[in-house]
């Protein structure tokens, strides 16, 4: 093998090389946005699931006041106080 032959075949090693880090990178890249929106759709259904269990807890809290409130005015009108 030549020098010349050496040379070329170094360069297409390296040619190929930097082809295989170009493409690492993009996979990298479109890895690390993917985990971004993950990350971002997470958050936000966490959110969601804090605001709808607060929202129960509230109908639950006023639900009960309202029984509580029926079932006393019930029983006073029954005469069972």
């Amino acid at each position: 093998m030549s020098d010349e032959q050496s040379i070329g075949d170094i360069r297409e090693r390296l040619a190929r090389m930097e082809q295989r880090q170009i493409q690492l990178h993009e996979m990298i890249t479109l890895s690390m946005s993917n985990f971004g929106d993950l990350a971002n759709r997470t958050r936000r259904l966490e959110e969601d699931a804090h605001s709808i269990k607060t929202k129960l807890w509230l109908a639950g809290l006023v639900g009960g006041a309202i029984f509580s409130t029926a079932w006393a005015v019930f029983k006073r009108k029954i005469g069972i106080e």
